[in-house]
């Protein structure tokens, strides 16, 4: 009922007769009352989809404020789960590898007792000395075969671990990105709004990373296809209203999640400044952003507009904007310069290192 009641306008002579036949007067008192109803009977997987549900109604009835209370006790909800879930996982997985090794020392107990023996008997003859030689070299030969079997399942059920980790993430960005979007709803001051949707793109572009780390078995980012989704969706959000073309070169650049996701904030911190500030409406405005590789530990981004640029006196380094201050401290984190040179528009050229060249520097 309440998934069909989220699907009526608020005025429903249907909704109003259903909130009759159950003795309530709107979508706040059916919604107490089914989840008063399902909590001592359901289970947490059902729970969630009750909550989930009252909030969409809620939602549908513009009873904000109780929709996001439901909404924020399902997510809740559903960390626990997922943290339970993950919990029994991991408990699973390393009682089967205290098994698997305790296993593995009662055989080589074994082997050590057969070894004594053995060695009892090597005065006897060369011969048998050869003999069990050969026979000791088969046998822990099928003993490595059998050791790198498991070796190599424990692997697979550790990249298995890793891809879900992964996906969870994914997931749990995709959550705090709708409840970011759903509290946006509420507010009024344009400020405000413009933080908590800048607050939200940020959160996608790391929802992508993970996303393609879920999706690649290498563990390493394709950052030309990120920089193309990412542009993609920046330029549904600000170009509705400016034509913008933009250049990218990008191609064979694969970096670890601990590079991309700093790099992947800073373009979008960069694009959203273009689109923001440096185009103009029913102008030729173009963006160029290019990366490449200039040796084996160094890389160069370069992010340019052809709009107004900064004044002379900007300093970015001192730069009190929000978005400016975190690429400068990401930046940083990537152990690189920040570099704003006015050339025909803005031209932000940074040069930064991957994860392999920052752990040697520490």
């Amino acid at each position: 009922y309440a998934y069909y009641l989220s699907t009526l306008e608020k005025d429903s002579k249907i909704k109003q007769d259903l909130f009759k036949k159950f003795g309530v007067k709107n979508a706040v008192e059916f919604s107490d009352l089914i989840i008063n109803e399902a909590r001592p009977k359901a289970d947490d997987n059902r729970f969630y989809y009750t909550l989930y549900t009252a909030a969409k109604l809620l939602e549908r009835d513009n009873y904000l404020k109780q929709a996001l209370d439901y909404q924020r006790k399902a997510i809740a909800l559903n960390k626990d789960i997922y943290g339970k879930d993950l919990s029994k996982s991991i408990a699973s997985f390393k009682t089967k590898q205290a098994v698997k090794e305790k296993e593995l020392e009662i055989a080589f107990a074994k082997e050590r007792s057969k070894l004594y023996g053995i060695i009892a008997f090597l005065a006897v003859s060369l011969f048998i000395i050869s003999l069990i030689i050969l026979v000791k070299f088969r046998k822990q030969s099928k003993l490595l075969k059998i050791k790198n079997k498991h070796i190599n399942k424990t692997l697979l059920e550790k990249e298995l671990l890793v891809k879900e980790v992964h996906h969870r993430v994914k997931n749990n960005f995709q959550i705090v990105s709708s409840l970011l979007e759903l509290q946006s709803k509420g507010i009024a001051d344009k400020k405000a709004l413009a933080l908590a949707s800048e607050g939200q793109l940020r959160v996608r572009s790391m929802a992508i990373v993970h996303k393609f780390l879920y999706e690649n078995e290498s563990g390493l980012i394709d950052f030309d296809k990120y920089i193309h989704i990412l542009v993609k969706e920046l330029s549904s959000i600000y170009a509705s209203d400016k034509k913008v073309k933009i250049e990218v070169l990008s191609k064979n650049m694969m970096f670890d999640v601990d590079t991309a996701i700093p790099l992947g904030l800073i373009v979008n911190e960069l694009i959203t400044n273009a689109y923001k500030y440096a185009f103009k409406n029913n102008n030729f405005n173009k963006l160029a952003i290019s990366i490449e590789n200039l040796d084996d530990s160094n890389y160069k981004l370069i992010v340019s507009d052809n709009g107004k640029g900064m004044p002379p006196s900007f300093d970015i380094q001192k730069s009190k904007s929000l978005g400016l201050r975190l690429v400068n401290r990401l930046v940083k984190q990537l152990q690189g310069n920040l570099e704003l040179v006015n050339d025909n528009g803005a031209n932000f050229k940074i040069i930064f290192k991957d994860i392999s060249a920052r752990k040697r520097v520490k």
